[in-house]
């Protein structure tokens, strides 16, 4: 069994991270905060065009489930362009 498995993803961006209009690039990050209770897992996207967080989950855990999740609420949340 390798546990070292990965998915290689083309780099879209290109490190081209200027957007000229609303939902035209989005990015994900997955942050973890440190609590007297445990981790915190904060899932968030943002829209490069002006830097707005368009949607985000928090969980005690970490499922693919909350990526899930907060792609859902961004994409609820996004603004017509």
């Amino acid at each position: 069994y390798d546990c070292n498995t990965y998915t290689h993803y083309n780099n879209e961006l290109m490190r081209n991270f200027k957007a000229t209009k609303p939902n035209e690039k989005w990015v994900t990050d997955i942050s973890y905060i440190q609590t007297k209770q445990g981790f915190l897992y904060l899932s968030m996207i943002k829209d490069l065009y002006d830097n707005s967080i368009v949607g985000y989950k928090y969980a005690t855990q970490m499922p693919a489930s909350l990526v899930i999740e907060t792609v859902r609420a961004a994409v609820k949340n996004a603004k017509p362009s």
